[in-house]
């Protein structure tokens, strides 16, 4: 009777360990290491032979590997497939791994390289686009500059200085002033503000009420004695 459960229970061992490998087998196939790695584990749980440890060893250190590439963490992929390289495998589907391993060492190495390449070489482009927002900086507030100089250069124009008589005199609240151009001094223009005693007859008689000067460059407005 002990011998009959024995020979059951090493049956249901035997299919288990067989259906893991089978499993492991088939996801190395298809490159998903980390899948196969748990079922050559389980396959080793059910039997610890020699294949299924060494299938179990190679396909973790793969895995691992793999995942840590894809995180760009390439020094420690380059670290598991280098131990993956160096191990002596026994079996045709270990000896695969390695190969595999072998394929991956040299990639991570490069990439572990461009990595740190990258980052010397985004040093000195970092450096150039401070340098160029600077510039830009300094060539906006020129532009605001010359734009600035350019309105200050440009002349007052007669009606812009007759406007500026008109609220200096307050003219709005005095409707019975009147307002006229008369001429030219150097850098001014002179104004002549006055009423008329019959404002209906263009011929009436001007009383002045003042002479105006209005500086073209400083937009002063003052009184001519």
């Amino acid at each position: 009777m002990v011998v009959f459960f024995v020979l059951i229970a090493s049956g249901c061992v035997t299919r288990n360990y067989d259906s893991n490998m089978d499993l492991g087998k088939s996801q190395l196939n298809e490159e998903n290491y980390l899948e196969a790695h748990e079922a050559f584990e389980l396959a080793y749980k059910e039997g610890k032979t020699p294949k299924s440890r060494e299938l179990m060893d190679l396909s973790g250190l793969l895995a691992s590997g793999m995942k840590k590439y894809d995180e760009q963490d390439f020094e420690s992929a380059k670290k598991d497939f280098e131990e993956a390289t160096t191990y002596k495998a026994k079996y045709r589907e270990g000896k695969q791994m390695v190969s595999k391993a072998e394929e991956m060492h040299p990639v991570s190495d490069s990439a572990t390289i461009e990595a740190v390449v990258g980052n010397d070489e985004a040093k000195p482009a970092e450096e150039t686009t401070e340098e160029g927002f600077k510039a830009e900086d300094e060539a906006a507030t020129d532009t605001k500059g010359k734009e600035g100089s350019k309105d200050s250069d440009r002349a007052l124009s007669k009606s812009q200085a007759e406007k500026l008589v008109k609220d200096y005199v307050d003219m709005e609240n005095f409707s019975h002033l009147q307002i006229e151009y008369d001429h030219d001094a150097e850098k001014d223009y002179i104004f002549h503000v006055f009423e008329v005693d019959d404002p209906s007859q263009k011929s009436g008689h001007k009383t002045t009420w003042g002479w105006y000067g209005v500086n073209k460059e400083t937009k002063e407005v003052y009184e001519v004695m």
